[in-house]
């Protein structure tokens, strides 16, 4: 299911345990061809939400079903950690790495792959320093998401006064 954003457009694909997919599409054909369409309930509420997360209205995505079929444990456990940490808030990869007894960088390789984008928030995982780190190549995308959320941006792309807490 195509989900237009006002940033890009989000493939979704759903499966019987949850959600299996949700991606921006920013190039042709990075769409698989036997992809299927995604309908259903949790289509449905999954694109409410998103449109309800683009309005501000700060939706929760954590109690949405994932389907993690065929993931690393490893993987998995970071994308349960990062899911908790709550809208317009940061946390380190050495945080999220401490809190499972894992390297900053295994937290940076998990989340590089993570098929579940605003659903696992990988763009609120940022450097201690407050750099932002890579997006899968969208630190762009990653900027303007955490500006959303209300958290301010220094000209240099770190987050400002980056700090672990509310807005």
């Amino acid at each position: 299911m195509w989900i237009e954003t006002p940033f890009c457009p989000l493939w979704l694909e759903v499966s019987p345990r949850g959600i299996r997919r949700l991606e921006p599409l920013l190039w042709p054909g990075a769409l698989d061809p036997g992809a299927k369409e995604a309908e259903g309930p949790l289509a449905q509420e999954v694109e409410r939400r998103l449109r309800a997360y683009f309005d501000r209205r700060r939706p929760g995505f954590s109690d949405l079903p994932l389907d993690y079929t065929g993931l690393n444990p490893l993987r998995v456990a970071v994308y349960e950690e990062v899911r908790g940490i709550p809208y317009g808030e940061v946390r380190s990869y050495k945080e999220v790495g401490q809190a499972l007894a894992l390297s900053a960088r295994a937290v940076g390789a998990a989340l590089r792959g993570c098929p579940f984008f605003l659903l696992v928030p990988a763009h609120r995982v940022v450097h201690q320093d407050g750099r932002l780190g890579g997006f899968k190549g969208l630190e762009g995308l990653k900027a303007r998401l955490l500006s959303l959320e209300g958290l301010d941006l220094a000209p240099d792309g770190h987050l400002k006064g980056r700090k672990r807490g509310a807005v």
